[in-house]
């Protein structure tokens, strides 16, 4: 995986016609959130933008994948602009200057991986959480094979592919062999892991 620091003009030619994803975390906005949680949160996205600008010097955005979403279309938007305003934000800017927005999920196993994961939040004893376990990871494993697939199937030669997704999801991702991984991570990252470390309460305002 490449850091969009140590970039060079040497290795943006040795890029240029590689297949690339350009990795974004995803960070929601909690209902809870305070101001200063907002101000940094807000200023993530704005880097984020910022740091795609000069990582497209390497390629182009011509693909757009997000976590959660198997729609198209208007219908598409709607879901991301619900889940995060500034993430819908940056992906209508990449389609305005060309990118195609591709559906990441497949919507039954996406379904099916949403309820699993709800099973569990809920389950008590020992036993039914094991059995419950069980389909849960066969149904993490179909969707991050059907993940790599849709990645696969769609980044060309010399096209880039912008991927916003979950931590945690993308450490399970398989990505094929042939695709140069590229992890952006803005200052305001760090910002905000700091400050919620820092909180006296030790609440957690975002997913993982």
């Amino acid at each position: 995986m490449t850091a969009i620091g140590k970039i060079s003009r040497p290795d943006i030619e040795k890029y240029r016609d590689r297949k690339k994803i350009y990795f974004v975390k995803n960070i929601y906005l909690p209902q809870n959130a305070n101001d200063k949680y907002r101000a940094i949160f807000d200023r993530y996205w704005k880097e984020v933008d910022e740091h795609l600008e000069k990582l497209e010097t390497a390629g182009k955005i011509s693909k757009i994948f997000c976590e959660s979403i198997y729609m198209t279309g208007e219908k598409a938007m709607k879901v991301l602009k619900a889940m995060n305003a500034p993430m819908e934000k940056l992906v209508k800017k990449r389609i305005a200057a060309g990118g195609e927005f591709i559906p990441l999920e497949d919507e039954e196993t996406f379904g099916a991986y949403i309820d699993w994961n709800n099973c569990l939040m809920l389950v008590r004893t020992p036993g039914v959480y094991k059995t419950i376990h069980e389909h849960f990871d066969r149904t993490v494993k179909a969707r991050h094979e059907h993940i790599r697939s849709v990645l696969q199937q769609n980044i060309k030669d010399g096209e880039a592919g912008l991927l916003i997704m979950r931590e945690e999801d993308r450490e399970r991702l398989e990505v094929p062999d042939d695709i140069e991984f590229f992890y952006v991570m803005p200052p305001a990252y760090d910002d905000l892991i700091h400050y919620i470390q820092d909180r006296d309460s030790g609440t957690e305002y975002w997913r993982t």
